[in-house]
């Protein structure tokens, strides 16, 4: 068995494409869980309130409970606000993706961790928008990331990692499916961070779509 990467990156894509929360990057992983579930974000020092021993839950992090039938993520306050914030959306991708609990299944459980860590990273680093403007000659280095995308050193080290040892071609039609609607989305993004390119992304994209019609007509 091995990580389901199309699963976790198809789930993060489609909240990429539907998420009021995210207009730009980075943004608040708290509001993100506020709109779209009924999860609650609450720290490891408020769940002493709760009566919740932290010591039970095994992370460092965070951690989704249930408590009295409601969904909580616990997480560590002490942290910097990146660690929390990819801290949060790893959780959050363990209960998007159906995930069980299962620490007594090591490869399971390895397998589920890699795939929630996958989802967050595709929710704070679009791969579509990082691939693109490696295309447009920007460097992707890790200062890029932390200065523009507001993740951890360790969050950005690891994407760099990601993007070379992955090939955008490798992805399945289903997989590719948001890429353009992505890249149109957060349009002003790109443009502000190519500005000598704005107006190149504009005339591909409507290039592309026209070939993407003839195609179509010829199949």
């Amino acid at each position: 068995m091995k990580p389901d990467f199309k699963l976790a990156y198809t789930k993060a894509n489609i909240i990429l494409v539907t998420a009021e929360a995210i207009n730009s990057f980075p943004f608040s992983s708290k509001e993100l869980i506020k709109e779209r579930t009924d999860i609650r974000c609450r720290s490891y020092k408020k769940a002493k309130e709760y009566g919740i021993d932290i010591r039970d839950f095994g992370s460092e992090s965070a951690v989704l409970v249930e408590f009295h039938g409601k969904k909580i993520i616990f997480y560590d306050n002490a942290k910097p606000v990146t660690h929390i914030n990819f801290s949060i959306l790893h959780e959050l991708g363990h209960s998007d993706m159906g995930h069980q609990k299962c620490k007594e299944h090591d490869e399971l459980y390895d397998n589920q961790e890699v795939e929630a860590n996958a989802y967050a990273a595709q929710l704070l680093m679009p791969e579509q928008l990082l691939r693109y403007m490696q295309h447009q000659g920007i460097r992707i280095t890790v200062p890029f990331l932390i200065k523009n995308f507001g993740v951890s050193e360790s969050s950005a080290q690891k994407r760099i990692r990601t993007l070379a040892n992955t090939n955008e071609e490798w992805r399945s039609r289903a997989e590719k499916e948001y890429d353009d609607i992505i890249l149109d989305r957060y349009l002003p993004l790109i443009q502000h961070l190519c500005p000598r390119n704005q107006f190149d992304y504009v005339e591909e994209y409507n290039m592309q779509r026209e070939r993407d019609s003839w195609d179509s007509r010829h199949w």
